[in-house]
């Protein structure tokens, strides 16, 4: 595994290295807009913000864009039956 540099990031040139954060949100509400989703968010009592896609017989939500787009993407991919437990990559990938 590559070691991190001083900035807590590893060196990887001419790679594209994208961070879910805060400048990522309107530019996953771009794709999903551009996918044909209408998008509209809630805010709840103890300031809870849900985002939302919709299409017909589709709601998908998230509670960022980020995290919304990913929901799309799993919906996208596997439809009704979204909810894959195998093969068990979270146990594949070396973690803390």
């Amino acid at each position: 595994m590559q070691k991190l540099n001083e900035r807590g990031t590893h060196n990887m040139p001419n790679t594209l290295n994208i961070t879910a954060a805060g400048n990522t949100y309107n530019p996953c509400l771009i794709v999903l807009k551009d996918k044909g989703y209408e998008l509209y968010a809630d805010c709840s009592e103890n300031d809870t913000t849900v985002w939302y896609a919709k299409k017909p017989g589709l709601r998908l939500s998230g509670f960022s864009p980020p995290e919304l787009l990913g929901i799309v993407i799993l919906a996208e991919t596997f439809g009704d039956d979204w909810n894959q437990q195998e093969p068990n990559v979270i146990r594949e990938i070396p973690r803390c």
